[in-house]
């Protein structure tokens, strides 16, 4: 009995027994988040697998996000879903006022004046978990989604969020 307790958990583990992870094709909705809010909209390649992508809104700033994500089944609990996944975003920056950036590193200081603006490339991972109301068009997410900007060297920050996803 153990054996084959062990060789189910591997197989399922491993990808050979493959499990329809999603409820639904498509997603457009708000994310509700703590850096980054703004709409998403997700889309399923596969059965286990979606591009999202989420236009964010800041004071001065947008953010462009693309995130490929790979969704896992949870046992026992129908409509609900584990995912994680990466991606790259772009934001954009305009600045008003003189701010000054002190960096450790090298002990530098940045100054960027009125009127300034910047293109910042950048990393982003997620993990969260994914529920489709049944019978209804409706999905809640919840994710953990740090990033990493590429400007002057790195900065590291963490993201967390709420969406809400009409979906059919």
């Amino acid at each position: 009995m153990k054996k084959k307790i062990i060789v189910l958990s591997i197989a399922f583990l491993s990808g050979i027994i493959q499990l329809n992870a999603q409820d639904y094709k498509t997603g457009i909705g708000v994310r509700l988040g703590g850096l980054t809010s703004g709409i998403t909209v997700r889309g399923f390649v596969n059965s286990n697998s979606a591009i999202e992508g989420i236009v964010s809104f800041g004071h001065r700033s947008f953010l462009i996000t693309g995130l490929y994500e790979k969704f896992k089944p949870i046992p026992n609990a129908e409509g609900l879903t584990w995912f994680y996944g990466g991606g790259i975003h772009f934001g954009f920056f305009r600045y008003g006022g003189t701010y000054y950036y002190y960096k450790e590193k090298g002990n530098k200081i940045y100054v960027v004046r009125e009127g300034d603006s910047r293109v910042v490339p950048g990393a982003d991972f997620i993990i969260g978990m994914d529920y489709k109301f049944k019978g209804a068009p409706l999905n809640l997410g919840l994710d953990l989604k740090p990033f990493i900007d590429f400007i002057d060297g790195t900065e590291l920050y963490f993201d967390g969020a709420l969406s809400f996803r009409f979906v059919f």
